[in-house]
């Protein structure tokens, strides 16, 4: 048996498979590391995105609203009111009486009086009776009050206003009596042109 005294090559280990180990693990490790950006750089767009639109997103502006116009104050003392065929105009409320009528023909209230000086003019085309018996009177309480209409009598003696009916176009003065406790305090009268009709309020005033 013979022997080779030429040194043996040792194989090399680049050259498996026949191709360099070398640079296809540096392609690899690109590949990967392009991959990683890629995918960090849309991860980065998306998240970024996200908060751009959540900043350029604006909530509509809120809407003022609109300044009350002062609401109109309910008819009081001196105003035109109407109801059915009368237009009413209260002109003055004295509630320091305590009755009503000349010496001998007079009357004394339970409480106080309140005698309410208004005019009534007649806006229909027939005439009609003032009836002081559908008129009303309210306290703070809210507790109403009829017309004394005997008081109403003697505070009407030198007016015909409720003893005769009332023409078209007509105005006549006239005075409504309320017999009140001496601590009540008259807020509100409420006005009709009859018995059942629905009436007119007119505050007193404070």
């Amino acid at each position: 048996m013979s022997h080779d005294p030429r040194p043996r090559r040792r194989p090399d280990p680049g050259a498996r498979g026949g191709a360099p180990l070398r640079p296809l693990l540096a392609t690899l490790l690109a590949c990967g590391a392009v991959a990683v950006l890629f995918v960090v750089g849309v991860l980065a767009q998306r998240h970024g995105g996200t908060e751009a639109a959540a900043t350029t997103v604006t909530s509509p502006p809120a809407r003022t609203a609109p300044a009350k116009q002062g609401s109109k104050p309910p008819p009081g003392v001196g105003d035109a009111v109407r109801d059915g065929k009368f237009e009413f105009v209260v002109s003055r409320v004295d509630c320091s009486q305590t009755s009503v009528g000349l010496e001998h023909f007079k009357r004394t209230a339970n409480g106080k009086y309140c005698v309410v000086s208004l005019s009534v003019r007649n806006i229909a085309d027939g005439s009609q009776f003032f009836l002081g018996a559908a008129q009303k009177a309210f306290d703070a309480t809210g507790a109403s009050y009829g017309n004394d209409e005997i008081a109403g009598v003697y505070a009407n003696h030198d007016t015909e206003t409720f003893l005769r009916k009332v023409d078209p176009g007509r105005r006549v003065d006239g005075r409504l009596v309320f017999d009140v406790p001496k601590a009540a305090k008259l807020t509100s009268l409420e006005l009709h042109d009859s018995l059942l009709s629905g009436g007119v309020k007119v505050t007193l005033g404070s």
